[in-house]
């Protein structure tokens, strides 16, 4: 009985954090970085919250924006954080990934952090209201 009861608390527990993390995310969601002059630092991320990378609040995105024009990749909401790794190309082929990480709680999306590896040092990002691009 110890061993069922050992067996089936991670699983209640981890219904119970997703369930802490209620709301979707799908929708269009406008960011801008804190990047240096001369450098685009907006985009839209259309986020697919279907559950199909890796935890309950996950899916596909794509991107349009002067940060990112044109690109796609994947989301998850673990922890009440939001991160979206764009997939893009280096200089000599290599794939890099861009990343977004924004607080995430009920279907909202608070500041965070950008990354564009090789390019910037991280910068802050706001994220503004779903639907506002």
């Amino acid at each position: 009985m110890k061993a069922l009861a050992a067996a089936i608390l991670p699983i209640i527990l981890a219904t119970g954090a997703a369930a802490s993390q209620g709301g979707l995310y799908s929708g269009n969601w406008p960011v801008k970085a804190n990047l240096p002059p001369n450098y685009g630092n907006t985009a839209c991320l259309t986020l697919i919250d279907n559950g199909t990378d890796g935890s309950p609040h996950s899916g596909p995105v794509t991107a349009t924006g002067d940060m990112v024009g044109g690109l796609s990749g994947t989301f998850q909401v673990v922890n009440n954080l939001l991160v979206v790794n764009l997939e893009s190309g280096s200089d000599n082929g290599e794939v890099v990934y861009i990343t977004f990480i924004g607080r995430a709680r009920d279907g909202n999306i608070g500041n965070g952090v950008f990354n564009d590896p090789g390019y910037f040092a991280e910068a802050s990002l706001k994220f503004g209201t779903k639907g506002g691009c």
